[in-house]
């Protein structure tokens, strides 16, 4: 027998497989390199587009935007009609009272749209009174659009002092000092009636024009049973034509100086502990009067 391998026997017992550490010490097989040429086109054939930048709502204008704070919800709610355009739009659309203007409904847009509004800004000026002044605040403040409630007078009580003759006490920092006291006195209004306690005293300035500044602390009595009593601190001034006020301060020409030629105008203070009166703690009153003589009269407005 020949001692020759047979190449085909010794072919089929090699495994199909090579180790793994055969595999590991073959040399890597070489890349093939494409022949030289025009570079190849990218995979993707459509061109890039340059981002938008965006632009500003208010680049037309020098004026810095408003805030939208400006305008409240309330406003925006009550200055459009809420409407459907078509039977299959899924979004309500709205229409501006003032200029007739339809958009969709969004609240941010809609506030944008009043302030930018014609007809909306020339209402807005008319109910905000501070805007028909001769200085405003900037445009796009929110003190500029804040509507405010406007206070109110009711007159509430009238109010007679009777007042012993005058204490020239002399000349202070801002005029001639004198010192009145009151000899009592009555009032009656809305919430009760009484009389005003002896003892309460004027102190007064008189400028060298004779305008007068007025400072007066006196207690009020009711007539209750028991009775309450009320602290009234009063400040205002006494003004007008020099010669019409040198008869006023006078007790005795006083009488005889018609009221609409000069003008008498207080505001006045209350202070009470008793229970039943302390809701006038923290009111306010405007007064005007006149001079008669000895007496002074006023009516007060409650300012509401």
């Amino acid at each position: 027998m020949s001692n020759a391998v047979n190449p085909l026997v010794t072919a089929s017992r090699v495994p199909l497989q090579a180790p793994l550490q055969v595999l590991q010490n073959r040399a890597a097989m070489a890349t093939p390199v494409p022949p030289p040429g025009p570079p190849s086109a990218p995979l993707s054939a459509t061109p890039s587009r340059p981002t938008p930048k965006p632009k500003s709502k208010y680049s037309n204008s020098s004026l810095p935007a408003p805030p939208l704070d400006d305008v409240q919800l309330d406003d925006v709610h009550a200055a459009f009609v809420e409407f459907r355009a078509k039977d299959e739009d899924k979004c309500l659309s709205v229409q501006c009272v003032y200029c007739q203007q339809s958009r969709a409904k969004n609240t941010s847009r809609q506030r944008q749209h009043l302030l930018e509004c014609p007809a909306y800004l020339h209402v807005m000026k008319d109910s905000i009174p501070t805007n028909n002044l001769l200085h405003t605040f900037p445009t796009g403040d929110v003190a500029r659009s804040l509507q405010i409630p406007a206070p109110t007078l009711e007159l509430d009580f009238r109010m007679s002092i009777k007042m012993n003759p005058k204490v020239s006490v002399g000349p202070g920092t801002w005029g001639q000092r004198e010192w009145v006291s009151f000899n009592g006195g009555q009032w009656a209004g809305r919430w009760g009636k009484g009389i005003v306690l002896l003892g309460g005293q004027d102190t007064r300035n008189v400028t060298k024009d004779s305008t007068t500044k007025l400072r007066a602390n006196y207690i009020l009595q009711t007539i209750d049973e028991p009775s309450a009593f009320v602290i009234v601190r009063m400040e205002g001034w006494l003004t007008g034509s020099r010669e019409v006020l040198e008869k006023v301060i006078d007790f005795n020409m006083a009488d005889g100086v018609n009221p609409g030629r000069y003008t008498y105008r207080v505001n006045l203070s209350m202070e009470t502990g008793d229970e039943r009166y302390t809701f006038l703690n923290t009111l306010m009153w405007i007064g005007s009067g006149c001079c008669r003589g000895y007496e002074v009269i006023f009516d007060s407005f409650r300012v509401n």
